[in-house]
């Protein structure tokens, strides 16, 4: 679930649709064919020994430098013997010859160059998964007394995260989950999101109030503005301003909904800076949570008083759905925005058996999937459901 299911879905995407395809392979040896098909059914003063360059090259994406050199041997090999079974071998021939061999040494060399640049790519992909894993951990089936299912989606398809986050974490005074949205999207935003996590998930364990912890991520951010991270440092070029993506420094900001679940999961508090209200599904009726609305987290110092947290009793089925504008604003291809509450609603109302968290989630993603193919914002929608006591 979480990031853990979005590498999971990078990978499935990147083996339906491997690159260089499979079917490409075969292009170099049906080339030469054609080159020497095509020498033999025409004139003599026709000659297609050129095309077996054009082998040579196409086979520095498909085969190792092995096969490329021996792409190039069977070219050369083929119009010494074509040719010289037909009396052909003239200055054309010599030329074919010197220029098919010079493109072979040069493919060999950039097929080499290709592959290393390959595998450092490999290599940098799996570090970066690894870290964006680390800031957003896969979600377990069930922490305490909650059963959780969620999904996310980053707006950019190469990356696993972006300006969504989440955390759930079992501390002293309960399950405590933040789900937020940082200003900016993508991969720029994650320094932003790596600050409100690791404060989150310190200040979790430490502080029996919930707007202890709101306190303590402002003040990261606070931080964070008035000492904006810079882009790592590298051997040949000093620190740089944050990338494209990122939020400037003076608008550092993140909408954020906290929860803390009572050791029992009969109950919830809420403390709502800004987010998105929670939906809340009750024997099979979907209704949104009436909270205090509140300024985002980073603001703290516009907020005249500390905002209010709200609680509310939980029985067993019900599910709290906390989620992302992401949802709510994905468009279809008429423009019309997607109509959560509505959905979910339809899901409950058509599903003849229990409504689950696992069920709920998959149905959002498979319905937002259908309703807008194409995302322009990073998606994250996590459902909580008490379990029976």
């Amino acid at each position: 679930m979480g990031a853990g299911r979005a590498a999971v879905e990078y990978r499935r995407r990147a083996e339906q649709h491997p690159w260089p395809p499979r079917w490409l392979r075969w292009f170099p040896p049906a080339l030469i064919v054609m080159a020497m098909a095509l020498d033999e059914a025409t004139p003599p003063r026709y000659f297609f020994g050129p095309l077996l360059s054009a082998s040579v090259v196409l086979a520095i994406f498909t085969y190792p430098p092995t096969g490329v050199a021996a792409t190039g041997v069977a070219g050369c090999a083929l119009l010494v013997v074509t040719e010289q079974l037909e009396d052909h071998v003239g200055p054309l021939t010599v030329v074919a010859l010197v220029v098919l061999g010079f493109v072979t040494l040069l493919s060999v060399v950039l097929c080499v160059v290709l592959r290393r640049a390959e595998r450092r790519f490999r290599h940098v992909q799996a570090v970066a998964e690894a870290v964006q894993l680390a800031l957003l951990r896969p979600l377990p089936a069930r922490i305490g007394p909650l059963r959780v299912a969620g999904f996310y989606r980053a707006a950019d398809d190469d990356a696993l995260i972006g300006g969504d986050l989440y955390s759930v974490r079992p501390t002293p005074f309960g399950v405590r989950v933040i789900v937020g949205d940082v200003k900016g999207k993508g991969i720029g935003a994650t320094q932003t999101v790596a600050t409100v996590i690791s404060t989150f998930q310190e200040a979790a364990q430490l502080h029996p109030a919930l707007s202890r912890v709101a306190d303590r991520i402002d003040v990261a951010l606070e931080l964070d503005r008035d000492n904006p991270p810079m882009e790592p440092i590298s051997r040949t070029q000093p620190a740089a301003p944050p990338a494209d993506g990122a939020a400037p420094a003076d608008e550092l900001f993140a909408t954020a909904v906290l929860l803390e679940f009572s050791p029992d999961g009969g109950a919830v508090r809420i403390l709502d800076r800004g987010h998105q209200p929670l939906l809340a599904v009750r024997a099979r009726a979907t209704s949104v949570v009436e909270t205090e609305h509140s300024l985002p987290l980073g603001m703290a110092d516009l907020l005249p008083a500390s905002p209010d947290t709200a609680d509310r009793a939980l029985e067993p089925g019900d599910i709290l759905v906390a989620y992302s504008d992401g949802v709510t604003e994905a468009r279809s291809a008429t423009g019309t925005f997607y109509p959560l509450r509505e959905r979910v609603q339809a899901y409950c109302d058509d599903s003849d058996r229990p409504v689950s968290p696992a069920a709920l989630i998959t149905f959002l993603q498979d319905d937002l999937a259908r309703w807008a193919p194409t995302l322009c914002d990073d998606v994250i929608a996590i459902a909580f459901q008490p379990t029976t006591p």
